[in-house]
């Protein structure tokens, strides 16, 4: 079964290679369009989560391509080639996801043949393919079906990125339709190893953010004047955070132009209030003991507590050694915000800080899970204890 399964995977992987029909070329606008379709009931239905659209989102604005529509349908195949028909038309790419394998409920090759006219046909490459890793060459049976594809197919053989040599399973298409598989770990290695069919060499996207330590309502006109302003230009998009403790809105700007982005970014760096644009700090350990006694030395109200607390610290440190001190720790912020300080204070040493986690009967996975990443990010030496803190 394991074998029936491993085989099924291979053949829906992608990988680009002739066929006896001559390769189509899509029309090709300034900027390349794609829309993705995912194909399956058991997305609509809620049992699997798609994750496939959002890979393909990624990947493709990387390769210089504009994704422009998403579409989920149901394992139907007039609902699936009346979608596919209506994408070949509007976009340079139609990507396809799901719907390919030896089941009643895999009809894409089907769907996509009846969206241009054509018929079904065993394909004789796909047939020595099922023959070589199956042992079948009856035409009725399951496995065959993987080999009956559109009658105007093009096989595309990829370059498989860890080894660097050429996948041995192709990838169908169909005009401007790809047909990936559902499966993610296949679609993404199919994608990955095919990224010459989709790149762009005429465009590139440029982006930028600003994190914004203000209510929305509060943006909102200026958010307009620059939307207005920069229109068709520089798109700009504003998403509220309200779990945030950093920020409460994060606003990006897109555009082709990386010109019009930089101007629309200082548009909005001088038009929003005073205060509010926050800079995003992806790493505050390492800059931690230039940080901490830089805000002790400033004088403000806050770096007043963080200079005497500094001042507990040292005399700790001065008093004993790393190896006679250890930071109480139980995932709080209060804890958190001494560990913090800490760190900061002992970076001179040579010695790594000694964390001692009490731990409860049953914690929150959360809490589990962000006390072991804070512990790995400041490098400490965990010690465990049960109880109650």
């Amino acid at each position: 079964m394991w074998g029936l399964l491993r085989a099924c995977g291979a053949l829906r992987a992608a990988a680009s290679h002739p066929m006896a029909v001559s390769r189509p070329t899509a029309a090709r606008s300034s900027t390349a369009t794609a829309g993705i379709i995912v194909i399956g009931d058991e997305i609509l239905k809620g049992q699997t989560q798609d994750t496939n659209s959002f890979f393909m989102c990624r990947r493709l604005r990387a390769l210089g391509v504009r994704v422009a529509r998403i579409s989920v349908v149901p394992d139907e195949v007039d609902a699936i080639a009346g979608e596919v028909a209506v994408f070949a038309a509007r976009f340079t790419y139609v990507l396809t996801s799901g719907g390919i394998g030896p089941t009643h409920d895999d009809v894409t090759f089907e769907a996509v043949a009846r969206a241009f006219g054509e018929r079904v046909i065993p394909h004789p490459e796909l047939v020595a393919l099922v023959h070589k890793f199956f042992g079948k060459t009856d035409a009725q049976c399951p496995e065959m079906k993987l080999a009956r594809v559109p009658e105007s197919s093009y096989l595309n053989y990829g370059t498989d990125g860890c080894t660097g040599g050429t996948f041995k399973y192709p990838l169908v298409s169909v005009r401007n339709v790809y047909i990936f598989p559902g499966i993610p770990a296949l679609m993404e290695r199919a994608l990955d190893g095919l990224t010459h069919l989709f790149r762009s060499e005429q465009t590139r996207f440029h982006t930028r953010t600003i994190y914004v330590a203000a209510d929305e309502i509060l943006i909102t006109p200026v958010l307009d004047q620059a939307n207005a302003t920069f229109q068709g230009r520089v798109s700009l998009g504003s998403y509220p955070d309200w779990a945030n403790n950093y920020y409460r809105v994060k606003l990006t700007l897109d555009s082709e132009s990386e010109q019009d982005l930089e101007e629309a970014y200082r548009f909005l760096i001088e038009k929003l209030p005073p205060g509010v644009v926050v800079p995003l700090v992806t790493d505050c350990v390492s800059p931690a003991a230039a940080e901490v006694y830089g805000l002790a030395e400033s004088g403000s109200a806050l770096g007043q507590k963080v200079a005497a607390a500094l001042r507990t610290i040292e005399e700790a440190l001065d008093r004993y050694s790393l190896a006679q001190l250890c930071v109480g720790f139980n995932g709080g912020k209060d804890c958190t915000a001494l560990l913090h300080l800490v760190h900061a204070a002992v970076e001179r040493y040579p010695e790594k800080l000694q964390v001692l986690y009490i731990r409860i009967m049953s914690p929150f996975p959360e809490m589990e899970q962000f006390i072991q990443a804070t512990v790995q990010r400041y490098g400490a030496e965990r010690g465990r204890l049960p109880g109650r803190g």
